[in-house]
């Protein structure tokens, strides 16, 4: 089962309503939306696409397809941006 995990050199922290992150080896910020933001605060600990699904189906008004695939294009996103990764 494949979990996501937040990149331990990602520094993150509030500004306004964003959430700003910085990734030290890269040397670059980051600015998320508020679901990404909400993401990022669901993987303080592991979690699978699926978890991640349901605890934002919890909170958002969207359908579980919609959620999925916006889940996936995010996680997607920050995967090429270095912010998290993949454990089989």
């Amino acid at each position: 089962m494949t979990t996501y995990h937040r990149n331990p050199e990602t520094i993150s922290g509030a500004l306004h309503d964003q959430l700003v992150m910085m990734d030290i080896q890269q040397g670059k910020y980051f600015a998320l939306n508020p679901v990404a933001t909400r993401i990022w605060e669901l993987l303080e600990a592991p979690l699978t696409l699926d978890a991640l699904c349901t605890a934002l189906l919890e909170e958002f008004d969207v359908t579980p397809e919609q959620c999925r695939l916006d889940v996936q294009e995010h996680l997607a996103e920050m995967q090429k941006l270095g912010l998290v990764f993949e454990k089989m």
